[in-house]
Parts: C-alpha cells; structure tokens; sequence
C-alpha cells in the first residue's frame, strides 16, 4: 500500500475497518476503496449521481452467466446491457477487451445489424512498461474473446492495436455508444477519451470504467473530473462507470 492508498484508508477507519485489517488484511484496500466510494456518491462529491436511461416496462436484458473476471461487476454489467437495450445503438465501440465479457453484453442486447468493435493490443503485447501494475497484470491474464467464443457470438470485430496509435479517423461520428476501458493511467485515459469523443456521433453516449478508484487510480478519477467540470458528465451509483453524452462532451477540452 503505498502512501495515498494509506491516506486514504485513515480517513475511513473506523472498529470494522480495524477488525478486516487484522482478520483479513489483503482485503482491506477493497474495503476501504468501496466506503470511500460510497461516500463520494453519498456526500455528492466528484461526479453527481445518474443514470443513463430509464428503460421502458416492456425491455428485457441477457447478460452471460458466468463472471470472468477483468473488473466489470455484474451490476456494471447490467447498467451498460440497459443502456444498449434502451439506445439501441447502430455502432459499438469498446476500447479494453480483456476475455470479451462486456463484448459478449453488447453482442447479447444490440439490435439486429449492430456494429461492434473491440479494440485490444495485439496478443503476446505486454503494454507500456510505465503502465500501472495493475493493467499490466490483466494484459498478462486475458484470453480475447473468450466469454463471445464460449457462447457461439462472432458478429463482432476484434481490432488489434495499441489504443495510442490507433487511427479513429475512419470510424469518426458514427459510434453510438463507447466505453472507455482500457489502460487507466492518465497518457492513456486522455487518448482513449479523446479518441472516442471524436469517433461518437451526435446522439452518442460515452462511458467510463473504474472512475472512483484510489491511490493509483485516483488520478483517473481526477481526469474524468477534469472534463465534468466542463460538461455534463455523471456517476452511475454503486459501480465504477462515468458517462456523458456526445453533444456535451464535444465542447469540453479533454
């Protein structure tokens, strides 16, 4: 724990964050990381809280049964299969593939036709060597497309290429819907972002992942903060998802 994590987890201690750290010391940084969470959203600090759509009574969702891993909780899961299944977007662009359990969501609840793109680095890539440890362990785990290969879903292109050379040009103004999910330091976050805001169409809807973290997530938390002080952009409660619409992001400096 380094020492923001630390700082951080002063300002929650109470009798029960004592207890996990004695009992079970190598989760207390996912305990403290929620509370702190949970009080942002509470006190309204950061992003304010809101959902992205209000699905209709009639609107079903699938999501995969299973849960691979990378990141991405069931509840997150649920929000972005929501959303498809409310936007009904045209073009899907996810930047961060990992196993394809988010790919698999979008594959689960686009509407018929629907593009979609995943983008990932290129197998056997170990990504940038001043990347967050963090990242660079789930590059050393992934197994692409896994979870839509498990379930017979192949209507989808899988791009590989580093996310900081990728050309966006070719798919500007058409993607309907983006997550941001890749590497989390700021280089890449800043380029990611930057990218897909070009890449979204004017009725397009942008989201990010792990936005809240601590210690050495923070200052991703601190760039999409950034742009919200610009723009309309929101928190989704109880997960780790940001988002904002194209029409206002496109007037922020990002």
């Amino acid at each position: 724990m380094n020492l923001g994590e630390l700082l951080s987890s002063l300002s929650a201690v109470n009798l029960k964050t004592v207890t996990l750290a004695a009992r079970k010391p190598n989760q207390l940084r996912n305990y403290v990381g929620y509370c702190l969470k949970r009080y942002e959203e509470l006190a309204e600090t950061g992003l304010r809280t809101g959902a992205p759509v209000v699905p209709s009574l009639q609107e079903t969702i699938a999501l995969p049964a299973a849960h691979t891993g990378g990141g991405m909780s069931f509840t997150e899961l649920v929000i972005l299969a929501r959303t498809i299944k409310t936007r009904k977007p045209k073009a899907i662009f996810e930047m961060g593939s990992y196993d394809g359990l988010a790919t698999a969501v979008f594959l689960l609840n686009a509407p018929a036709g629907a593009k979609i793109y995943s983008l990932d680095l290129p197998p056997n890539s170990g990504g940038d060597a001043d990347g967050l440890d963090s990242d660079k362990d789930l590059i050393e785990h992934r197994k692409l497309g896994e979870v839509p290969r498990a379930l017979g879903l192949n209507n989808y292109t899988q791009l590989l290429c580093d996310s900081m050379v990728f050309d966006p040009t070719p798919y500007a103004d058409s993607i309907e819907f983006g997550l941001v999910d890749a590497a989390h330091d700021v280089e890449h976050a800043r380029n990611d972002t930057i990218k897909m805001v070009q890449m979204l169409a004017p009725n397009g809807i942008l989201f990010w992942h792990d936005y809240g973290g601590k210690g050495a997530m923070r200052p991703l938390a601190k760039y999409i903060e950034s742009i919200g002080r610009q723009c309309e952009l929101r928190r989704v409660p109880e997960t780790s998802l940001a988002w904002g619409f194209a029409k206002h992001l496109r007037t922020a400096k990002l």
